[in-house]
């Protein structure tokens, strides 16, 4: 049987009243010490280090609550004022607080009741561990802003995220996939995500099911297909949901857009190909320039003079094409840019007419090295010669589209067939035009006139930006 070493005397009903209790129980008297406590009470105080001689009969349980308050525990404050309360108006007191131990959470439940001893005021304090309900109660708390954080992100994020069920079906389908997809929520939910598939796709949602379930697959790239059968390429991240005992009861997926990425790639790819192409091309351009020039050429000194002017020519239509993103010129402007250099010591000049027309690359480089040709020959033997006669450069549309482009050249006063034009300046006029773009190209000559006219298909012509 438990003693009272206080001014309050206890009798046996007090003392079997609170053995009779399973949780921790002590009664205080007015002043707040404590003047009797229970066997619970005891061993919990061994178990927990505290005072195992008097277990804290004795000690005033206000003043412990003022230290803890001092200690910035902020439940011991309202503990404090609700058990004077208590004491004073004889309303019961309920409230929760921490009591850590050694590395250990712990929370109690302490409830205050007044009860009268020989007359005297006196509470009736029950500790009770509630840290399993408290602590479950906090995990249910977290998981509830987890779940709103999350909600959040998932609404507000720009990547498209789904969620299907193990027969793969949408259940979940935020914002951004709606912006992605242009289904609604309404027309996506309960749907199949092979909704998204194209018809053609080789591996079906149950097959992706079963790899994302195995562990096998976490992340893989897909073609996709919008509402409005727009193609988009995504890459997708993919995890199993499960519930607390581990079954795996959806899967969820985040789509991210790289469609502008693989697009870019593709043409990036295209323009390297290209490039290759036209260096490829280039090359052989120059190396038949050389061969020919060579072929035609009496000494070094006017291989090197003829060599030069026609890699300095095939250079001006170049420039131009790189100037103009390797797409199209404006042949108005390729004919200033070739016949310039002829002029700029000629007083006679180039009657140049026709509508505004686009060349593409080939087209390009055969009119630019044709025109090139055409002025050499007659800064040789014709009207640049002497400055007689007369020079038209004019051009107008076929029929089907596709463009004819003169050189007239009259008044001529001596036959410059005479020169036996076999180089390469006749293979140009003659023999590149239908092997560089699909057309026809014929030279005229007379006593006193040559006229070439080449015929370009529509195909090898752009449009001007």
């Amino acid at each position: 049987m438990l003693k009272s070493t206080q001014s309050v005397t206890l009798d046996a009903s007090h003392y079997e009243l609170i053995e009779a209790m399973t949780d921790e129980v002590v009664i205080l008297d007015a002043t707040g010490k404590i003047v009797a406590v229970n066997m619970a009470w005891k061993l919990f105080c061994e178990e927990n280090g505290g005072d195992a001689g008097t277990h804290y009969v004795g000690a005033n349980y206000f003043d412990i609550c003022e230290a803890a308050a001092m200690g910035a525990v902020v439940q011991a404050e309202t503990v404090l004022e609700g058990l004077r309360q208590a004491l004073k108006t004889g309303t019961s007191f309920e409230g929760e607080y921490p009591c850590d131990g050694p590395g250990v959470r712990r929370w109690f439940q302490l409830n205050a009741n007044r009860l009268t001893i020989q007359g005297a005021p006196c509470l009736l304090l029950q500790h009770r561990n509630v840290t399993t309900r408290r602590m479950a109660h906090d995990d249910i708390e977290r998981a509830h802003v987890q779940a709103e954080t999350f909600a959040a992100l998932v609404a507000t994020t720009g990547e498209a995220i789904l969620t299907y069920d193990m027969q793969g079906r949408i259940i979940s389908w935020n914002p951004a996939a709606e912006r992605l997809y242009g289904y609604t929520e309404e027309e996506a939910l309960g749907q199949s995500v092979e909704l998204l598939y194209p018809p053609d796709w080789p591996t079906r949602v149950l097959e992706y099911r079963d790899q994302i379930m195995a562990g096998k697959l976490r992340q893989f790239n897909a073609v996709r297909v919008a509402k409005d059968g727009t193609e988009r390429h995504v890459t997708i991240a993919c995890t199993p949901i499960r519930t607390l005992s581990g079954d795996i009861v959806s899967i969820s997926n985040i789509h991210h857009d790289v469609t502008a990425t693989r697009k870019a790639e593709e043409v990036r790819d295209l323009v390297s190909r290209e490039v290759i192409h036209r260096a490829k091309n280039m090359l052989s351009l120059v190396t038949a320039m050389q061969r020919q020039t060579a072929s035609s050429a009496a000494s070094l000194a006017e291989f090197n003079k003829s060599f030069g002017a026609r890699i300095q020519a095939l250079a001006r239509s170049t420039d131009l094409l790189v100037d103009g993103g390797w797409s199209s010129v404006d042949l108005a402007e390729l004919v200033r840019a070739q016949l310039d250099p002829f002029l700029h010591l000629q007083a006679k000049a180039v009657d140049v007419d026709g509508p505004s027309v686009a060349l593409g690359p080939q087209a390009l480089q055969l009119i630019g090295m044709a025109l090139h040709e055409l002025a050499t020959n007659s800064t040789k033997y014709g009207v640049m010669s002497d400055g007689c006669g007369d020079i038209q450069c004019h051009w107008s549309h076929t029929e089907k589209g596709g463009l004819r482009f003169q050189w007239i050249e009259t008044g001529i006063t001596f036959d410059p067939s005479a020169n036996k034009a076999t180089g390469f300046g006749s293979k140009v006029l003659s023999v590149l035009a239908p092997a560089m773009v699909n057309g026809t190209a014929e030279t005229v000559t007379s006593e006193n006139a040559l006229t070439w006219t080449v015929t370009i298909p529509a195909a090898h012509l752009g449009k001007l930006a």
